[in-house]
């Protein structure tokens, strides 16, 4: 194993393992990756250069739920798994990571071709901003792309009961 290699897997364990901080809140690293799958609209499975596999969660951003098991999934769920695979789906993208989340995913925004992939998302109205911690990271961009969204009745803003992923994710496991 070269020294090259020996210090990326360093790296990536020190994010992997949380011991970058207890918050996850860690001094940005950038890592180049090819999204081998797209999860759903805010995770995707990437390949470092090294080979080394990683679960990403899109930071700062919350898409709408897929069908799990027995959950039907939330509106617009599909539409953002297929838009986020359209603009990053086995291509090279740059992540500026922040640090894992509770599941050891890493927490990153994705860049592809210059652009910032969870912005994206938001702009699109196919993601909201994450409201399950403090904003980390393109905080002002996200609330504003957000707000343009909706005023603009784009994807998840069209529905008149919108319901947030979080609101759904905790109604359905009251409900199980």
């Amino acid at each position: 194993m070269t020294i090259r290699r020996l210090a990326c897997w360093v790296a990536v364990a020190v994010l992997l393992c949380g011991l970058a901080g207890p918050t996850g809140a860690t001094s940005r690293r950038t890592l180049s990756a090819a999204v081998e799958r797209v999860s759903d609209g805010d995770t995707v499975v990437a390949v470092t250069d090294d080979a080394t596999k990683l679960r990403i969660r899109l930071l700062g951003i919350d898409a709408p739920e897929i069908p799990h098991g027995k959950g039907p999934g939330q509106p617009f769920g599909a539409e953002a798994q297929q838009y986020l695979e359209r603009l990053v789906g086995h291509r090279s993208v740059r992540l500026e990571s922040f640090g894992p989340d509770v599941y050891k995913r890493m927490l990153a925004v994705i860049w592809v071709d210059g652009k910032n992939v969870n912005l994206e998302m938001v702009r699109a109205g196919l993601a909201e901003v994450y409201r399950g911690s403090r904003c980390q990271a393109y905080c002002r961009e996200l609330a504003e792309a957000e707000g343009r969204a909706q005023r603009a009745h784009l994807g998840i803003w069209t529905q008149p009961g919108y319901e947030s992923p979080a609101t759904y994710r905790k109604r359905l496991r009251m409900a199980s």
